[in-house]
């Protein structure tokens, strides 16, 4: 099971059983609020970490296919994860070799703090094959 939620701030937070398959389409916009299209060669990076930190282990890392602004969990990526609350970001990689973090959009103290973000969810499963 996928779902997105908010949280008691108002930040999206990704909810995943462990284990399972999903894709999430991240919309991509502008400063200006306009859709951003993926160039031919453009990707996103989907990073988890326990704390927004460089001293915190990367846990979890996908990218998506060339183009795309899908990222595809696959069974094997959380399957080894004990469930609980970790803290994840989205980067665009565009053409050229810069890096943008597109998610999560932080306001206040979030922006510089290195606590756990708690926007990734991983929950039990319950039957386990």
């Amino acid at each position: 099971m996928l779902y997105i939620n908010n949280d008691q701030n108002g930040n999206s937070v990704i909810n995943l059983t462990v284990g399972d398959d999903a894709t999430i389409t991240v919309q991509l916009n502008l400063d200006d609020e306009t859709e951003y299209e993926m160039g031919p060669n453009d990707y996103l990076i989907f990073s988890v970490r326990e704390r927004p930190s460089e001293d915190s282990p990367l846990l979890l890392e996908i990218e998506s296919e060339l183009g795309s602004a899908d990222i595809v969990f696959k069974h094997d990526d959380t399957s080894e994860l004990a469930p609980g609350y970790y803290s994840a970001e989205v980067q665009l990689m565009p053409e050229g070799g810069k890096r943008f973090t597109v998610w999560p959009k932080l306001t206040g103290n979030s922006k510089v703090s290195q606590s756990n973000r708690k926007n990734f969810c991983l929950m039990t499963e319950v039957v386990y094959r």
